[in-house]
């Protein structure tokens, strides 16, 4: 049974178990000798030429360094690309996403293939896994086609907090608005309705409250930078300056503990001081009534309002 070399198998490990037929070959392995290792259960025939050895297990980024093997000039995009990044709201495929030249005629077993006229070096990122995926920008335009309005606002809010600029955004919008492209529509009509100024909502759930507050006549602004008496800034979830009114969402899964509870008392404290009113909501709250919170909440903000306009 032929061996393969110490720098192949170094390689292949990293690749999630893949390895090609010209690599097998340029390192001494015949082509009746991968016959027998495919026969024998020892290769896994992924593609044309790419195979997996039966040690490392059958998993999406094997799959997908697959057909980036089977395909030199494939990327990896969409919700595949999201998956691989960790995006937050979109869905988990289990097959690779594949973007490639309309010039290309690449694998299509086991694969959803897209294809494009733009792709270029900035929307590959080249992982040393072998995997080429597309960049978060790309990504995320490329996931527009694939998830509906409400999901990819808060995609997009959550890329705007994690990868990416508001500029770096619309420049790969514009890049890629070509007439009829899926799901421009829906990045064009999701990044027109927020103000570039807006900093991304922290999550789905700080996103999903200030729209609803929004349907009301409240308009918050994100993450607004609310200077204490000390001097230390601090930024609300939502707050309307107008009224010196302010709106945090916490977490209670993982911002529970006594001494975040100890900080924020002390912090709304400092707020007061600074003539700010303070509310809070959990998510907890929330999801046992979000529609009675989001009424609780309007109705502060009225009074609130009416004691400013009364002071």
């Amino acid at each position: 049974m032929p061996t393969i070399s110490h720098t192949l198998a170094a390689t292949v490990a990293v690749r999630h178990g893949i390895v090609t037929h010209a690599e097998l070959s340029a390192d001494g392995v015949t082509h009746h000798a991968v016959r027998r290792l495919v026969e024998r259960g020892m290769l896994v025939a992924v593609h044309k030429r790419v195979y997996r050895f039966a040690t490392s297990p059958d998993t999406f980024e094997s799959r997908c360094a697959a057909a980036c093997a089977a395909d030199p000039f494939a990327i990896v995009s969409g919700v595949a690309a999201a998956r691989l990044w960790e995006f937050r709201h979109t869905w988990r495929p289990d097959v690779p996403h594949l973007l490639v030249g309309h010039d290309r005629t690449p694998v299509t077993r086991g694969v959803v293939l897209r294809r494009s006229n733009v792709i270029n070096d900035v929307d590959v990122v080249e992982r040393r896994d072998g995997i080429r995926v597309a960049s978060p920008p790309r990504a995320w335009f490329d996931c527009a086609r694939d998830v509906d309005d409400g999901r990819f606002e808060r995609l997009t809010e959550w890329v705007l907090d994690q990868h990416c600029t508001v500029p770096t955004l619309w420049d790969t919008a514009r890049r890629l608005q070509a007439r009829g492209r899926p799901g421009l529509a829906r990045v064009k009509r999701i990044m027109e309705a927020r103000d570039d100024w807006q900093k991304p909502a922290g999550s789905g759930l700080e996103l999903r409250v200030l729209k609803a507050l929004e349907r009301r006549g409240i308009r918050l602004v994100r993450q607004y930078p609310l200077r204490l008496v000390d001097g230390t800034m601090i930024h609300p979830d939502g707050a309307d300056p107008s009224i010196r009114w302010a709106l945090e969402i916490d977490h209670v899964t993982w911002h529970g503990g006594r001494l975040d509870a100890q900080y924020d008392k002390r912090r709304d404290r400092a707020a007061r001081l600074a003539g700010w009113q303070v509310e809070r909501v959990t998510d907890l709250e929330l999801a046992d009534g979000f529609t009675v919170v989001i009424e609780q909440l309007v109705a502060l903000h009225r009074q609130r309002a009416a004691a400013i306009a009364a002071a």
